[in-house]
C-alpha cells in the first residue's frame, strides 16, 4: 500500500467579489506559483456549459463504444479542441497568462506524460460554484499533436491532465470524512449496495458483474427498488447505510453505495436536480431538496452515527438527462451528508460506457484493492487503450485517493510470506 502524500499540485479557486481567481502551487521545490485572475465573474458558469456542450458534441461523433481508426483523429481534435476552448474562457487569450500555466505545469510534472513514472497526484479546491473542470484541460501540451494510429491517440491525450494525473476535487466547505480504508466482513467481503433504473441495459450488465464476477469480493444488498412494501425509502438508506432491504441491519454498514441511473440537472436551480430509481414495479423520483429534507429529519430524530458513511457512486446513464452546469450538485449532497466521497460524471454518458467503466474501476478497487485515485486513472486508461474510449475523462472524484479495501489478515499474510514475493 503506498503512503499518503500530498499533492504536487494544488490548483485553489479563489472566489471575491471582485474577481475569481485561480491559483497553481507546486510541491516541487524551486517551482514559481502562478496566479491568474479569470475573464469575468461568469467564467465558471460559462465553462460549466461549454463543458456540456462540448461532451454532447463528442458523444455525437463516437458511433459506438469502440471507437475505429478512422476515427482517432477526429475524436482526439475534437477532445483537444474542448479543452482549448475551456482555457480560453477561463483566460482568454492572454498569451503571458497562458504561457505561464503551461511552463508551471511542465516544471512542476517534469515526468507527468510519462506513464512510466507513478502518476502524479493534483488537488482542487473550490466552493460549490468554484467548478474548474482541470480534467479537459491540456497544460501539458496546448497544441494538438496529429494523430495517425492507436499509439498516437493515446500518447496524444496524455496532453490532457485527467490522463496523465490522479486528480481529487474538494468541495469547500464540504470535507471528505472517514477514514481511508473499507472495512469487510468475515469473509473478506466489501457491503456494498445497489440502487439502479432497471430498464437502463448498462444497469443490468453491471449488477450481472457485482453477483458474478465481483461476488466473491463483495457483499451486495439490493438491488433497490425491489418490489418490498416495507423496504427503507432512499433518504433512510442514504442515512443509515446498515438498513437491509428486509428492514433488519447488518452489524457493518454499506462501504459503498452504487447507483446505476437517471440524472437530472436541467435546472439552474440545484434543489431541482433529481435521482430516478426503479425496479420490481417500483419507480421513486426524488429531488435532491426533498432528499435533503428528509435527511435532516432523520438527522434530528436518531442518534449521532458513529460509523463511516459509504462511498457513492452515480453512474448517470441513458441520454439527455444529466447536464455539466448542475453535475456539481449530487458530490454536494453527499459530501454534505458526511459520505467519505462521491464520484460521478460531469456530463451523462451512454449507457454502454457507464458499464464498462464501472466494471474496470470495481475490478481494481474492490476485487484488486488499489488504492481509489490510481484505480480511477487506471479505469479512464482501460476504456482508452482497449476500447480507444475517451468518455471515462468524465469522471470526477471528490475523494481521498488513497481510500483502499482494508486487507484481511489471509492477505497481509499472503504479502509477508517469502514465497509470494
Amino acid at each position: 500500500m503506498n503512503e499518503a502524500r500530498p499533492p504536487d499540485i494544488s490548483v485553489r479557486v479563489l472566489t471575491t467579489s471582485e474577481a475569481i481567481r485561480v491559483e497553481f502551487i507546486a510541491r516541487r521545490p524551486g517551482v514559481t506559483p502562478v496566479r491568474a485572475t479569470l475573464v469575468g465573474n461568469d467564467a465558471l458558469l460559462r465553462v460549466r456549459h461549454e463543458l456540456d456542450t462540448g461532451l454532447t458534441r463528442l458523444k455525437d461523433e463516437l458511433t459506438g463504444l469502440f471507437v475505429e481508426d478512422k476515427d482517432l483523429n477526429r475524436v482526439f481534435q475534437s477532445l483537444h479542441s474542448l479543452g482549448r476552448t475551456l482555457l480560453f474562457i477561463l483566460f482568454g487569450a492572454q498569451q503571458t497568462v497562458l504561457k505561464e500555466v503551461q511552463r508551471f505545469w511542465i516544471e512542476a510534472l517534469p515526468f507527468g506524460m510519462n506513464p512510466a513514472q507513478p502518476p502524479p497526484l493534483v488537488e482542487c479546491v473550490g466552493g460549490k460554484d468554484g467548478f474548474l473542470p482541470l480534467e479537459f484541460l491540456p497544460l501539458f501540451r496546448m497544441h494538438a499533436p496529429p494523430v495517425e494510429t492507436h499509439d498516437d491517440f493515446i500518447t496524444a491525450c496524455y496532453t490532457l491532465v485527467g490522463f496523465s494525473c490522479m486528480v481529487r476535487r474538494a468541495i469547500l466547505p464540504a470535507p471528505v470524512h472517514g477514514g481511508n480504508t473499507l472495512l469487510t466482513g468475515p469473509q473478506g467481503r466489501v457491503p456494498a449496495r445497489y440502487l439502479y433504473y432497471e430498464h437502463l441495459h448498462g444497469a443490468v450488465e453491471e449488477l450481472a458483474w457485482f453477483a458474478d464476477a465481483g461476488g466473491a469480493h463483495i457483499d451486495l444488498e439490493g438491488p433497490y427498488p425491489d418490489g418490498a412494501d416495507r423496504a427503507p425509502s432512499l433518504a433512510e438508506q442514504i442515512f443509515d447505510p446498515r438498513l437491509l432491504l428486509d428492514g433488519t441491519r447488518r452489524d457493518l454498514p454499506d462501504q459503498v453505495q452504487h447507483f446505476a441511473c437517471h440524472g437530472y440537472t436541467r435546472s439552474d436551480d440545484t434543489l431541482a436536480a433529481e435521482i430516478e430509481l426503479s425496479g420490481a414495479g417500483r419507480y421513486s423520483r426524488t429531488t435532491l431538496g426533498a432528499l435533503g429534507a428528509d435527511l435532516v429529519a432523520l438527522g434530528a430524530s436518531q442518534t449521532q452515527r458513529e460509523f463511516d458513511l459509504p462511498l457513492v457512486m452515480m453512474n448517470a446513464c441513458g441520454s439527455g438527462r444529466m447536464r455539466a452546469p448542475g453535475a456539481p450538485s449530487f458530490p454536494y449532497l453527499f459530501l454534505t451528508n458526511g459520505n467519505r466521497g462521491f464520484i460521478g460524471t460531469e456530463t451523462e454518458i451512454p449507457d454502454d460506457v457507464a458499464a464498462a467503466f464501472s466494471k474496470a474501476l470495481y475490478e481494481r478497487f474492490l476485487v484488486h484493492r488499489i488504492p481509489l485515485g490510481r484505480a480511477l486513472l487506471e479505469s479512464r486508461l482501460h476504456l482508452l487503450h482497449t476500447l480507444r474510449n475517451p468518455l471515462g475523462l468524465t469522471y470526477a472524484a471528490y475523494a481521498d485517493p488513497y481510500l483502499h479495501v482494508h486487507p484481511t489478515a489471509e492477505e497481509r499474510s499472503h504479502d509477508t510470506d517469502p514465497a509470494n514475493p
